[in-house]
């Protein structure tokens, strides 16, 4: 497997934990928080009320603009080189993405 072929796996991998699972490596939780501090003024032990009150401060455009910042800088996180879970071995996740395939009935191509 080439290392592009493996970083492209890693990104998927990494974007799967961030949507469907949970991030386990403790660098990549500090590095989000430090994100979502910067971008929209609260970290990740920040109360639905918290977020809502800072969220209602802003407007749209603001916020807008924030979203596209965090989804900027997570799409680079994503290609750093960080694990997000570690204890989830790319094994693991190319078996799931075959069971999540075939349970939408879509065939794999041979």
């Amino acid at each position: 497997m080439s290392e592009e072929t493996f970083r492209e796996l890693v990104k998927l991998k990494n974007h799967w934990s961030f949507q469907h699972r949970r991030i386990t490596n403790p660098k990549v939780l500090e590095i989000l928080d430090k994100l979502k501090r910067e971008i929209f003024g609260y970290g990740n032990s920040a109360s639905a009320e918290e977020i809502e009150r800072i969220s209602n401060r802003k407007a749209r455009d603001q916020m807008e603009a924030e979203m596209e910042r965090f989804s900027k800088d997570l799409n680079e996180l994503l290609v750093s080189g960080y694990d997000f879970e570690p204890g989830y071995t790319i094994d693991e996740h190319i078996k799931d993405m075959i069971r999540a395939i075939e349970e939408c009935g879509v065939q794999p191509p041979v």
